[in-house]
């Protein structure tokens, strides 16, 4: 499905969930707020404005009252709502004798991740982030593509992406070899990041560089942090938010892979008590990011020096194979303007697209 396509799909499904809503008016007895942790069911929702009409609160909750901006309150969603994620800001009821609450309203979403889940339907991972930041480290052995595939969702969904290799303390243990690639590596991007608008940085939990540098490029935004797991996404971000008490992991001396130990999506703030300077929005492991609801196009989108160059191939069905004649991207990398690897990547992500497509069925579409 083309992006084209995909945003005249999103407008139709914008209008009709609009006119559902229409029909839960607001009678000023709703709070709205922003979840703030998602359970499946049931959601995590803090109040960031209170009702215009107050309800009754029980007395023994004068000095700590359920109905108070920061309070954070359990609810359930009114069944003709979108799918909601961490970062949505909605609308909700109170009942304060039972202590829950019903979200009534989705508010105007500006940005919104979504991913493929393993029966081919597309949901959200979180909404209203302001910046991508992709971690990963010298161990687990750093994955390109992986990398490729978050600049690529980063790109579609008009969020800026921030590369951070963390443990950087670790290079210095590389053998010469690995450390040189890894170091290479880290100049390729930074020379994509300075021509299209995002920065590399290195980060270390254990000697605490970078983590101020860090800090500065998210200060006041909304973030989500993803990567493969073992690299350290919970550790960096106990740093940052000591008070987050994210679980953290070693990495298995016989796999050399990362233990998944993130068990839900869940928003931490900077200022508890105020959303709006911003936070970290930390969401379960994923080795995969699949992108099989995507089309070749909104692929090649994401690699930005590329597609630049793809309308200048000989023939306008040019797969970018490294044998297709008049391409215009090898040729490009046979005079080093653009690097062989991001051709391949781009090739491979093409692929995976197709063959998960293929394997949609009908009633999944």
């Amino acid at each position: 499905m083309s992006l084209i396509r995909r945003r005249k799909l999103t407008k139709r499904q914008a209008r009709q969930i609009e006119q559902n809503q229409t029909t839960q008016a607001d009678d000023g007895t709703f709070a709205e707020g922003v979840i703030v942790s998602h359970f499946g069911k049931q959601l995590d929702v803090q109040i960031t404005d209170l009702p215009t009409v107050m309800p009754s609160q029980p007395e023994t909750d004068a000095d700590k009252p359920l109905v108070a901006v920061g309070a954070i309150w359990r609810c359930h969603a009114r069944t003709n709502l979108p799918m909601l994620t961490t970062g949505d800001r909605v609308k909700f009821s109170l009942d304060t004798t039972a202590g829950l609450g019903r979200i009534e309203l989705l508010l105007d979403r500006h940005r919104l991740i979504t991913r493929p889940d393993r029966y081919h339907k597309v949901k959200p991972v979180a909404a209203n982030v302001d910046v991508l930041a992709i971690v990963f480290a010298p161990l687990p052995k750093p994955a390109v593509n992986l990398i490729d595939r978050y600049l690529l969702i980063a790109k579609l969904n008009h969020i800026t992406p921030l590369l951070v290799l963390n443990k950087a303390d670790l290079l210095n243990e590389q053998n010469p070899n690995d450390q040189q690639a890894i170091m290479q590596m880290i100049d390729e991007y930074q020379a994509l990041g300075d021509r299209y608008g995002f920065r590399v940085i290195q980060t270390s939990t254990h000697t605490k560089a970078g983590l101020q540098t860090l800090f500065e490029h998210i200060d006041g935004k909304l973030s989500i942090f993803a990567g493969q797991s073992g690299v350290g996404k919970s550790s960096l971000i106990n740093e940052l938010l000591p008070n987050a008490n994210q679980s953290t992991n070693i990495i298995s001396q016989n796999s050399q892979l990362g233990q998944h130990t993130t068990t839900t999506s869940r928003l931490l703030p900077y200022d508890a008590h105020d959303l709006d300077k911003g936070g970290i929005i930390d969401t379960p492991g994923i080795r995969e990011y699949g992108i099989w609801h995507l089309s070749a196009d909104d692929i090649m989108i994401g690699f930005e020096e590329l597609y630049e160059l793809a309308g200048s191939c000989q023939f306008r069905d040019c797969n970018h194979a490294p044998n297709a004649k008049g391409c215009a991207l090898w040729a490009a990398a046979m005079q080093g303007d653009v690097l062989p690897r991001r051709i391949e990547s781009l090739n491979l992500l093409i692929d995976e697209a197709k063959a998960g497509q293929s394997a949609v069925k009908p009633s999944a579409k």
